[in-house]
């Protein structure tokens, strides 16, 4: 637990503000099939991500495996931590959510998962993808890229009238979702073994 006090207090901030925020601009609003609420939730996923993208890359500047290596913790438990804490983080703010929404609004709870926790998803793969494959300091951009990129598709198709958020879809919002989990579960698993077997490339900050 000693080494939830590695991650930086901002984050925690910035977490909390972006998750009240968003939460208040959705109850403050009517919410329907077809109306921007529901684009305000699937983008929110990948902003929350990117958070804890930034904070994850900072595992690897160099010097960080020094001090992990001083507080008698391995590499990979210090990366695996701080995914936890940011995964429990993430998922009460998205039981929370639908607990409200679910009541105040009357919408559907299974609507609010879907929406909210498969680009969340999508977004989690690209960025273990990007850390896996890219050997470069400028890693984050990459990721803010990816998550750009990913919430100007779903603001570009809604505004193109495309129903994303009908029953209709329902199905491949939850194809995309399972090939997104599985996605971060073998991206997990390869950059715990990378981690595992390039700890003075680390210390050197020459593993990205």
């Amino acid at each position: 637990m000693n080494q939830l006090g590695f991650i930086s207090k901002k984050v925690w901030s910035l977490k909390a503000f972006f998750s009240i925020s968003i939460l208040y601009l959705i109850l403050a609003k009517d919410v329907y099939s077809n109306n921007w609420v529901w684009t305000l939730i699937a983008t929110t996923g990948p902003i929350l991500c990117l958070f804890n993208a930034k904070e994850i890359c900072n595992v690897f500047q160099p010097g960080m495996f020094e001090i992990q290596m001083a507080t008698k913790h391995s590499f990979s438990k210090v990366l695996m931590i701080r995914l936890i804490v940011f995964g429990i983080f993430d998922l009460l703010f998205l039981i929370c959510s639908t607990i409200i929404l679910s009541l105040v609004k009357e919408t559907v709870i299974w609507q609010i998962i879907l929406y909210g926790i498969v680009p969340y998803e999508i977004m989690c793969f690209g960025c273990m993808y990007i850390l896996n494959k890219c050997h470069e300091e400028n890693i984050l951009l990459y990721s803010t890229t990816w998550g750009i990129c990913l919430s100007s598709i779903i603001i570009i198709l809604k505004i193109s009238g495309v129903e994303l958020f009908a029953t209709c879809y329902f199905a491949i919002w939850l194809v995309f979702g399972l090939i997104a989990v599985s996605g971060i579960g073998v991206e997990i698993k390869q950059l715990l073994k990378k981690t595992g077997g390039n700890l003075n490339e680390i210390s050197n900050g020459t593993f990205i």
